[in-house]
């Protein structure tokens, strides 16, 4: 059974307010009389099976949307790979990907061809609100380990536990990914990307729309991994980013309503807008600090008065813009 924002969503879309299809005080359009297709775009045959799918899965089915399913269908017995269908809030972030790639788990934009600096927004009516996809502790953080980047966040959790969607957005990847697992990767209309891994039991399809909060996928253990958690990313273009540069990992919650992108020496960072004060944490140094604001370390320290030999102090609070 979909949750009742995705059948609404269903119900929207196929009454007309997405794929300009008629809508329920229009003549209905039957499948020898197409219904009219606005400014157009590509979208795969496996979107539109997921489409059709999804809208067989509600509790009944009128006669009219009866009538579009016969539509569709007639659109998936043709034969062709693509159709084309209105281009509003068909596809998400269509401004930053070229293509909607249900294969590859990561295409990476060369860092030069990114600007210096991408000012992004976290909240507003196309992303919901933000929900921790699972409340948890910690245990392992982004960064060096092992002697190899770890891209994400790990949260502690159960077999079976459920996972929910960070933010509103669809579904590009929900499969087995090597050392993932079973992983659902959300493309939300910002341009950022989530990623939720190792997970037992994925509840979502690839194409299928989804909204903030709604369930994705059951915890645990699968991939290359040594225990029930959940591997958590945000990427941007392909880019890894440090979900603790954005998200309060101890109170669930935004640190910010927009985000900074930047490129710098150290690659490309992210942190909250209105970033102004660092706080040291353990295991903090100079050199970790800089890198999460897209500093050098002379910089950082100008802006501190002082220099890296300088004794950093748990609690201490440093300048960063």
């Amino acid at each position: 059974m979909k949750s009742t924002a995705h059948i609404v969503f269903m119900i929207l879309l196929f009454s007309g307010r997405f794929f300009g299809a008629p809508g329920p005080n229009d003549t209905l359009k039957l499948k020898s009389d197409p219904p009219d297709v606005p400014q157009k775009t590509l979208v795969t045959k496996q979107q539109l099976v997921h489409l059709v799918d999804s809208l067989l899965d509600l509790p009944s089915v009128d006669e009219q949307l009866i009538e579009l399913v016969n539509y569709y269908n007639s659109l998936l017995s043709s034969g062709a790979d693509k159709f084309e269908i209105a281009r509003d809030h068909s596809l998400p972030a269509t401004n930053f990907y070229e293509d909607f790639d249900e294969t590859t788990v990561f295409q990476i934009t060369p860092e030069l061809e990114l600007p210096e600096n991408q000012v992004l927004c976290l909240t507003g009516d196309s992303l919901g609100v933000y929900n921790h996809p699972r409340i948890g502790p910690v245990n392992s953080k982004f960064g060096w380990r092992d002697g190899r980047m770890h891209k994400g966040i790990d949260i502690n959790l159960h077999k079976g536990d459920p996972v929910v969607a960070a933010f509103d957005g669809m579904v590009r990847i929900a499969k087995n990914k090597g050392a993932f697992g079973n992983v659902v990767i959300i493309r939300h209309y910002n341009g950022l990307e989530t990623v939720y891994a190792h997970l037992s039991k994925i509840k979502v399809k690839q194409g299928q729309v989804v909204t903030s909060g709604q369930l994705i996928g059951l915890g645990g253990s699968t991939g290359r991994s040594s225990g029930p958690h959940l591997h958590f990313e945000m990427r941007f273009k392909g880019h890894a980013l440090n979900p603790s540069n954005l998200v309060s990992f101890t109170e669930n919650k935004l640190l910010g309503d927009t985000i900074n992108i930047k490129r710098s020496r150290y690659g490309v960072c992210a942190y909250p807008s209105n970033a102004t004060l660092h706080t040291v944490e353990r295991g903090d140094s100079w050199y970790e600090i800089a890198k999460r604001y897209g500093l050098s370390m002379k910089e950082l320290c100008v802006l501190n008065g002082t220099d890296r030999r300088y004794y950093l102090k748990v609690g201490q609070k440093l300048r960063v813009n």
